[in-house]
Parts: C-alpha cells; structure tokens; sequence
C-alpha cells in the first residue's frame, strides 16, 4: 500500500531525526572517550610521579643511613690514626645529617604516619650520633685509647645501635614499597578499566556513525529518487502548460469569430428590423450584445492570466512613488473621477516595473470601485520595512467583504460581490497574486464589512528573481 503525503512526510522526519540523534550520540561518546583518555593519561602521569616520589623517599632513607655509617667511619678512623682528617669528615657529616632529615620530613609531609618514624628514626641518629662523639671526646681528653675501648666503640654497644637504626629505617621503606604496590595495583586497575571503556565506547561510536552514515546514504538515495520525481512532474507540467498555452489560443480564436458574429447579427438585426420589435424584443437583444461583450472580456482575462504565468520577470530597481502615481493618473482617467489618494513616502524594491504596474492597477482600480458608493472615498496606500523585504498596503473605505470568504477571494472568477453591485470579471487578484507570488512575495488581504479593506502585498528590497 502507497505511503499518504503525511506518512511520507512524517517518516522522512523521522528518519532525520534517528539521523542527527545517532550522529550526536556518536559525537558525544568520541567527546566521552577523548576525556576519559585523558583523564586516563593525566591518572598514569600523576601515579608515575608518586612512584617517583616513593622511590625519592626510600632513597633519602638510605641517604641518612649512609650518612650516620660515613659518621661512623670517620671516627673509627680517627680514633684508631689521631688523623684530623677523619675528624673533619666526621664533623661534615654532623652538619650534613639534620638537612637530610629535614628534607625526608619534606617528602613525607602528605604521610602522617611516615612522619612519626622520622621522628623515631631522628632519635636513633641522634642517639647514634652522641655514642659515636663520646669515642671522639675521650681522644681529645685522654690522647690516647685503648685497641679493647676501641673495640668496643666500633663493635658491641656500637654495632647495636646501628642494627637498630638499620632495621627502623627498613621497616620504613617496608612502608614506601607496600604503598608502592598499593598505586600499582590501582594503577592497573585504572588501565584496565580504561581500555575497557574505550573499546566498548569505540565499537558503539563506531555502529552509531556506521548506522547514521546507512541513514545519511538512505536520505541521499531517496532525494535522488524525489529529484527524479520533480524533474518528471516538472516535465508533464510545461507539457501541460503548452497544451494549456495551445488551448488558450484555440479558445480564444474559435470563440471570438461566433462572439463577433453574435454582436454583429444582434445589432444588424435590432437596426434592419427596429420598427417590428417591441420594447421587450429590444431588450433582449441588448442582453444578448452585453452578453456576448463579456463573454469576450472574460476570454481576454483568461489569456491575460495565462499569458502572466509564461512572462518572464525582468527584475531592476523600481521607484514606487513614481510608479503609483502614474498608476492612480491613469486610474482616475479611467474612472473618470479626481479622487484624493492618501499616500506616505514609499521604498524602493526589486521587481518587473510592468508587472508591478498591473498589480497596483489592478489593487487601485478596486479600491476605487469598492468605494465608489461612499459619500467620501478614503484611499490610502503606505509601506513599510522589515530587515528583507517592503510590504506595501492599500487601503480603502469601501464595501469591505466577509472575511468567512476569504478563501475565494483570490481564485479565478470568484467574486464575492455580484455582476450587479460591482461590474467586474474576478481575475484582476488572481493576476496580482500570481505576480506577487513570482516575485518571491506574498499578498494578503484583511476587511471588515461596510468599513474596510486592506490589501497588503511584499516585494524583496534586493533583487531575488
């Protein structure tokens, strides 16, 4: 079963909307991705650094053992050769170890617990550091010292001392390396985590954009099939026009002969045979002329509207003001009155001088007509600008319509008021509105019985046609 114009329309909505929504999804997991990639990135770069921290850490540890062990080896040698030498390495390392405390202190600032060992791990130097100066002291006060004193410095009470502060200072890097397993392990976790994301996040994005681009060639293959469509419609409507724009000219030439002859037959017969008709006779044939001459106005109309639909539109810059009151000059001539027109000072626009002269002659002619029954005629025509366009409007007091109608009135041979009231052929709207129309504008109208009636009609300020 056909698809209506609305289920068309409908599906084709839908269909770009599935499209615009599966690439924006698409966009929006590659954005999704991207960041976590790079908050991915910036995770591994910060926990490369706290491995390097932790390293830094377990160094400076070791560093401070070093020292106290340099310490130690300075006063073992000063106390065995007298040597000032060791005596000065001794003293370098005294000021060199409170700076390399401190700046352990500086490392493990962020650890609470690392530094309560640093203060332990400070006792045990300083304790260190005191038995090492008492061996130091008794050479300067004794200038001598026994190798069984010595033996006992560097070994016995010595040597516990240093097991102590060797084993604090292990148990401190025993905290740096579980803490360096801790980050690993997140580390990994992360990883993983990571590339888990960004494959699945790949392979959706991947299907969104595949499932919009069959959407994007779907689209594209059916604009094609609807161009194909147009250019066929659009074929068998110049055929038709042609065979319309034939007909015309067929209508027009094989009526006009029998409507003259009508006329012609009609006014020999009233003239030769005057004096045998009565007054109803003579009426008849008036009908029958009045007839026959409309019939041919209309015919003329219709050629004028088929003819308005073919001609093409020189576009150039027109001069409403002059136009309209060339426009009213000749209107007034016309109807043989000298009517006040009502006008302000009114914008240039782009369209075809001649074309536009109908439509103001056709506008300005029925505002005249549809308010010539009034004690005083008001016709008014103003303008004014948007950012694209000029909408002229003409305005008049006249015998208004039911706005109820409104749909007829721009429709060929449609009128709303009769033959009787007001004598006209109902095309002249037709006519302005299928001009308007060509120039990319629009026309509308707007009345109230008895009061009013606006017609406003838009031209483009640039050229567009």
């Amino acid at each position: 079963m056909e698809m209506s114009e609305d289920s068309r329309s409908e599906h084709m909505i839908k269909k770009e909307w599935l499209t615009k929504l599966g690439l924006g999804l698409a966009l929006f997991l590659l954005v999704l991705i991207s960041f976590v990639t790079f908050n991915s990135v910036d995770q591994f770069e910060n926990s490369s650094k706290l491995v390097d921290h932790t390293h830094l850490v377990i160094k400076q540890i070791n560093q401070v053992v070093t020292n106290v062990k340099d310490a130690e080896s300075a006063q073992r040698g000063y106390l065995i050769t007298s040597e000032e030498s060791f005596l000065q390495a001794h003293h370098d390392v005294v000021v060199e170890l409170p700076r390399e405390l401190n700046k352990l202190r500086d490392l493990t600032k962020d650890n609470p617990e690392q530094q309560k060992t640093i203060n332990t791990l400070d006792e045990l130097v300083d304790k260190r550091m005191k038995a090492l100066r008492l061996g130091i002291d008794m050479l300067a006060d004794r200038g001598a010292i026994s190798n069984a004193e010595i033996t006992d410095l560097v070994g016995g009470s010595g040597k516990m001392a240093m097991l102590q502060l060797r084993g604090h200072a292990d148990y401190m890097i025993a905290v740096e390396d579980k803490l360096l397993d801790e980050r690993a392990q997140l580390v990994e976790a992360k990883a993983s985590s990571t590339k888990l994301w960004i494959l699945l996040g790949n392979l959706v994005a991947i299907a969104l954009l595949l499932s919009a681009l069959w959407l994007i060639m779907l689209e594209i293959k059916h604009r094609k099939d609807a161009q194909r469509s147009i250019e066929r419609t659009a074929a068998q409507l110049e055929l038709t026009n042609k065979e319309l724009e034939s007909f015309s000219y067929s209508v027009s030439h094989d009526l006009r002969s029998p409507l003259r002859a009508i006329d012609g037959y009609s006014r020999m017969f009233e003239e030769d045979f005057a004096d045998r008709l009565d007054d109803e006779g003579r009426r008849l044939l008036s009908v029958i002329r009045v007839s026959s001459k409309k019939m041919g106005q209309l015919i003329d109309d219709l050629l004028a509207f088929s003819r308005m639909g073919r001609k093409p539109v020189d576009t150039a810059k027109v001069d409403m003001n002059v136009l309209v009151d060339e426009v009213w000059s000749e209107v007034c001539t016309s109807s043989r009155m000298s009517l006040p027109l009502k006008k302000t000072n009114l914008p240039a626009a782009w369209g075809d001088r001649a074309l536009l002269r109908q439509v103001l002659m056709n506008l300005l002619a029925n505002a005249v007509k549809y308010s010539s029954k009034k004690s005083e005629q008001l016709i008014e025509i103003t303008a004014k600008q948007s950012e694209h366009e000029v909408v002229y409007s003409v305005r008049d007091n006249g015998v208004g319509f039911d706005m109820r109608f409104y749909n007829k009135l721009f429709g060929v041979f449609q009128r709303l008021h009769t033959e009787h009231e007001f004598p006209g052929t109902g095309v002249g709207l037709a006519i302005a509105q299928r001009v308007i129309v060509r120039h990319g504008g629009r026309i509308w109208a707007e009345s109230k019985p008895d009061e009013y009636t606006i017609f406003n009609f838009s031209l483009p300020k640039e050229a567009t046609v």
